[in-house]
């Protein structure tokens, strides 16, 4: 049985991209997702080329990042599970980009394959859908029974079959938990069951069916009534609860399982009992008569719903045939037609075989289970496909003709762009994002002083404040965060400053000429920055060390690593890296301005911007008169960087070292 939507929270965005290369790691993973998702439960890590984890949290709904230290050379692998707010459902998925490599693949960003997990709930899934329907068409065939006159003998087995139905709701709901818990945490499962309206939903299910049970034992009026209920709270823990309105798509859902128990169910129902003198006596023709308008009916309307559900799934016709899920679903219409020259022989009452309609029953609600249990269907699947296709900012970033400079105050990046208005009048934007993202970025007051004058800056968005100011160059702007201990202070160069875009040419023909360099750097924000020093030879060798004591070397596709001076090497296969690649290199560069010409073939400043993953990065790079770079800064959010580039083909040699 298909649902309304298939609404599982999905990775619709990511910086990076799946399958991206970057020149240097990232400060901070951020994924976003297309619902609210259960921050306690959802989880996420980025897997470091040498192995170490870094684990990433929940800061919004509908958003989880993990901020990442160092700066390795490799593949990082991002590995995710989501439990969503609104429908309780599990997806897991993960991707991998490349620093400094190109990564072969991106990943499977969201999973659209079925586990054993999957597999095993689908099979307790339907048993408790077959058995739901069962009693629905125990139920029904009984009150028709009921009518003059009476058919005695229509019994059938109604307690059995709420018997297997709480069982296997039981064993539903536990994997459910189970799988969103990660593992049988019995903290974790009382979370998922109390945590709001999916929870709720899944323990009224299980409760509705035990009543229902109960008061089958007990012969008391009621049963029907709960068993409907039963269903509508099986809607409501299903993916319908992820439409908004929420209602109309749970009763539509809740119909269509309904509608499905009076007629799938009621064929069950008559081939669960007896018939009177067989299938053609005349006591038997009269329960066939009093079924078949109700059937009819009831078949009508699970088929319109079905069918609607259907389109929502699919993506096109030709998922029919190119998806498993399509694959899956064209398995049920099958079986569904094969049902009607069988149900027409019971309507004309020519041939019944009820019992082989309730075996394709089986096999409906088998594949009706299996289809329910599918992390993606197509159309769900193609959305965050599309989604992930390029990132989903909406972000202050500078344009063509500004003048862009990045700094930092505490562990905010903060982006100034001068944009010129009216004569004699200039627009300041700044952008600012903390590590922790951008509900704390709202939270933080924004104030903007020009040589210590506050300019009563206004906020344009939770990253974003603006001001108007008369500059001509010279000034001092400081950026001042919350309660103004935290200042990014930036010292603005003659205006209109120089476009730098030649120094940029230069100095891209300058470097990327180059054999072999090294780099001191220093990486933050942190109380204790972690430096590392670094040596490059064309085409493919790099060494580093870290002031924390570990060492690496990338010789062609092997790298060798250990984590003190005093352990042995070990080796592994790698991919390749690329030599000369400088952190500026992820992107193309943007808004390239001269902010200190200094003296005549001397040094000079340049400063520009880039948005190599979807998050703004900044760069000002001090070049001297050959066109190469002696001093770089890059401010991005989580990864401030500040280089020192020397022994420029110096002709020394980076060799593997003793295993």
């Amino acid at each position: 049985m298909p649902h309304a939507a298939s609404a599982h929270s999905t990775l619709t965005s990511s910086q990076p991209l799946p399958g991206q290369r970057l020149s240097s790691a990232p400060g901070v993973v951020v994924l976003d997702f297309s619902e609210p998702i259960n921050i306690q439960l959802s989880r996420a890590q980025v897997v470091a080329p040498l192995g170490r984890t870094f684990a990433a949290a929940g800061l919004s709904s509908e958003e989880t990042e993990g901020p990442i230290s160092g700066n390795e050379f490799g593949v990082y692998r991002v590995d995710w599970t989501t439990v969503s707010a609104v429908d309780g459902h599990v997806l897991r998925g993960s991707f991998v980009f490349g620093v400094g490599v190109s990564p072969v693949g991106t990943g499977e960003a969201n999973s659209a394959s079925l586990g054993l997990p999957d597999m095993l709930l689908a099979l307790a899934r339907a048993v408790e859908f077959g058995a739901l329907l069962l009693a629905i068409g125990l139920l029904l065939v009984r009150q028709l029974a009921s009518h003059p006159p009476r058919l005695i003998w229509v019994r059938g087995p109604l307690v059995g079959a709420l018997v297997v139905a709480f069982a296997g709701g039981v064993a539903v709901v536990a994997g459910e938990s189970m799988s969103a818990a990660g593992g049988l945490s019995p903290g974790g499962i009382a979370t998922y069951l109390s945590g709001g309206e999916p929870g709720y939903a899944r323990l009224l299910r299980l409760g509705f069916e035990a009543a229902a049970l109960i008061l089958a034992m007990l012969g008391v009026r009621g049963v029907t009534i709960l068993v409907f209920a039963a269903i509508t709270a099986l809607a409501a823990a299903g993916h319908a609860a992820a439409v908004r309105p929420a209602a109309p798509a749970i009763a539509v859902d809740a119909i269509h399982l309904a509608s499905a128990g009076l007629w799938a169910g009621g064929i069950l129902a008559l081939a669960a009992i007896r018939g009177s003198g067989g299938w053609r006596s005349p006591e038997s023709r009269v329960l066939l008569k009093r079924f078949t308008p109700v059937a009819l009916i009831a078949f009508s309307l699970t088929a319109l719903t079905g069918l609607l559900q259907a389109v929502e799934e699919l993506s096109s016709p030709l998922d029919l045939l190119q998806s498993t899920y399509g694959n899956v679903l064209a398995f049920k219409l099958v079986a569904v037609g094969a049902m009607l020259p069988l149900s027409v022989l019971a309507w004309r009452r020519l041939q019944p075989r009820p019992r082989l309609e309730a075996a394709i029953v089986l096999v409906v609600v088998s594949a009706s289970a299996l289809l329910a249990a599918f992390p993606l269907p197509p159309a769900r699947l193609a959305e965050a496909e599309a989604g992930l296709a390029g990132p989903e900012s909406a972000l202050a970033l500078p344009q063509p003709g500004d003048l862009t400079l990045g700094g930092s105050a505490s562990d905010s990046v903060v982006g100034l762009t001068i944009r010129p208005g009216r004569p004699g009048q200039n627009t300041l934007w700044v952008y600012v994002m903390p590590v922790s993202g951008e509900a704390a970025a709202a939270q933080r007051a924004v104030r903007i002083q020009v040589d210590g004058r506050d300019l009563g800056a206004r906020r344009c968005g939770p990253t974003c404040a603006t001001a108007s100011a008369s500059l001509t160059g010279g000034e001092s702007i400081s950026v001042l965060l919350g309660t103004g201990h935290d200042a990014a202070v930036f010292k603005l160069p003659r205006l209109p400053a120089p476009d730098g875009t030649a120094v940029v040419e230069t100095l891209q023909r300058a470097m990327h000429q180059l054999s072999d360099y090294r780099i001191d750097e220093t990486l933050g924000p942190s109380s204790q920055p972690l430096r590392t020093l670094y040596a490059f030879q064309s085409p493919d060798r790099l060494s580093y060390q870290l002031s924390t004591g570990g060492e690496t070397v990338i010789i062609g596709s092997v790298r060798y690593s250990r984590s003190t001076p005093t352990e042995r090497w070990v080796a592994e296969t790698t991919l390749p890296i690329h030599v000369p690649d400088f952190a500026w290199d992820s992107g193309p560069i943007q808004d390239a301005r001269v902010v200190d010409a200094g003296e005549p073939g001397g040094e000079q400043v340049v400063s520009f911007f880039e948005a190599p993953y979807g998050s703004p990065v900044w760069f000002r790079l001090v070049v001297d008169g050959q066109g190469l770079a002696r001093q770089t800064e890059m401010r991005a959010r989580g990864h401030f960087m500040d280089q020192r580039y020397f022994d420029f083909d110096a002709a020394f040699s980076i060799a593997p070292p003793v295993v």
